[in-house]
């Protein structure tokens, strides 16, 4: 890969129909050693491709605009900030190429930083909420208290193949070359959204439900007092309608009789394995008294938490 880096002829090119960089924002030609191009592929699509090596200190702060961005890092990290908060973008040594789609619905504050000799290859695909529904394209539901909605797929080889030729691209000045780069993109953003929107197999849930669905479940399974229905749909960007249907149609329960379940069956699997006091398990599974905590137990289990607990064993 260094090898690779070293043969990179530098190229900057950006136009100015696109919001990737206001005119004051755009990186000159001492920044980066290497490919860096931001360009207007259709009204509301656009393609950015980040192939270098900053020279020194680089920041951007503005705004984003509402709609979606694919993100795909092929090699190293970048410090981005929505709002102040974290983007957590990038590949380290090891990982899996993913694709991550983030969405916002409102405008807010963009904050990214390049530092001196970091190396970062990635491609990113805009879209605005125009360019969406004229495709048809539907963005995962963002309830009112979750300002951006973030989803994650592993990429195909056939992905990683499309998204290394355009982070090669020198340049996309060409009809040709302008035309392949967008017919690449839109495909990676077809695939994106198939996969969003297929049922996985058995499930009936779509890759964006099954996503949700368990990122709210691994918050409901913390220790501590039982989460209420407007945390849980935060956490998984819908708003308390929709975490009712979503858990419904997964597991034909209501949302709170399905947490209480979860928390239940983690604290089975703590008693059998911990050597933890049933007080303590009762505690953790958001349950205000051991004696309720028994009769839900036994109500779902058909035993008493007594009779499940590890014993501890004397020496």
């Amino acid at each position: 890969m260094d090898g690779l880096r070293k043969t990179l002829p530098n190229v900057m090119e950006f136009e100015r129909k696109l919001d990737w960089f206001s005119a004051t924002q755009r990186p000159g030609s001492h920044v980066f050693d290497g490919l860096v191009t931001a360009l207007k592929l259709q009204n509301g699509f656009g393609l950015h491709t980040l192939n270098a090596t900053a020279r020194q200190a680089f920041e951007v702060q503005g705004q984003r605009n509402p709609g979606a961005v694919l993100h795909c890092f092929l090699e190293g990290t970048t410090e981005a900030q929505l709002d102040g908060t974290p983007m957590n973008l990038g590949r380290r040594p090891g990982e899996p190429v993913k694709l991550v789609l983030t969405s916002i619905d409102e405008a807010q504050r963009f904050y990214r930083r390049s530092n001196p000799n970091e190396y970062v290859r990635k491609i990113s695909i805009q879209m605005s909420h125009d360019w969406l529904d004229q495709n048809a394209l539907s963005l995962p539901e963002l309830s009112h208290s979750r300002l951006m909605q973030r989803m994650e797929w592993l990429a195909s080889m056939e992905d990683i193949i499309v998204l290394e030729r355009l982070a090669v691209t020198q340049g996309f000045s060409t009809p040709v070359a302008r035309l392949q780069a967008e017919s690449m993109a839109l495909g990676l953003v077809a695939r994106c959204f198939a996969d969003m929107n297929t049922p996985q197999t058995g499930s009936g849930l779509t890759a964006r439900e099954t996503a949700q669905l368990l990122r709210i479940e691994e918050f409901a399974r913390r220790p501590g007092p039982v989460p209420s229905l407007q945390e849980l749909a935060t956490e998984g960007g819908l708003s308390q309608s929709g975490l009712r249907r979503l858990i419904q149609k997964a597991h034909g329960r209501a949302p709170l009789a399905h947490i209480r379940r979860l928390r239940l069956e983690v604290a089975r699997r703590a008693l059998e394995e911990d050597r933890l006091r049933i007080e303590d398990a009762a505690e953790q599974a958001g349950y205000g008294s051991p004696a309720n905590f028994a009769t839900a137990f036994r109500r779902l289990f058909g035993i008493a938490p007594s009779q499940v607990r590890r014993p501890l064993v004397r020496r």
